[in-house]
């Protein structure tokens, strides 16, 4: 029996951004066939640099991958914590990860991706902004794990 071994750890920075509908936004991105991460939708967001605050990250990821630019103070406190692990396709890697997510009350607009990284322009494939039920509702992939559970709480659904 082969051991899995452990590659990283990788500490993330989320923001739930929601329209005057209760939409959501997210991000289709997809994976390295090698990573066996399938296309999954997520929210905004990224790795926590070292010396870097969880809302500095989600005040730095937000203007890099939307072109939005708020304050620490707009984002407030994080609403979900949520921590697990990806296993790669080849059985024994796996990545854990810890998400401090964020939640902020947006008018709908199209992203600036300019401060895009190429691996971002490389794996983002697209972006949309999600009805609520529709989402729940959908088979798609979505991450963080626990959002759907969130959203039925939060939008009482």
């Amino acid at each position: 029996m082969t051991e899995k071994k452990h590659v990283k750890h990788r500490p993330t920075a989320r923001i739930m951004l929601i329209n005057g509908n209760n939409d959501v936004f997210l991000l289709k991105t997809h994976f390295d066939p090698e990573v066996g991460l399938p296309p999954r939708w997520l929210t905004p967001g990224g790795g926590i640099d070292a010396g870097e605050t969880a809302l500095e990250a989600a005040v730095r990821e937000l203007r890099e991958e939307t072109g939005l630019v708020v304050t620490q103070d707009q984002l407030g406190e994080p609403v979900l914590e949520t921590s697990g692990r990806w296993d790669w396709a080849d059985g024994i890697n796996y990545h854990t990860y810890t998400d401090t997510i964020f939640e902020l009350q947006v008018e709908n607009f199209t992203p600036d991706t300019s401060g895009f990284t190429t691996e971002e322009l490389r794996d983002v494939l697209e972006f949309r902004w999600w009805n609520v039920q529709d989402l729940l509702d959908s088979p798609e992939s979505l991450a963080p794990h626990e959002l759907r559970d969130y959203l039925r709480k939060r939008f009482d659904k």
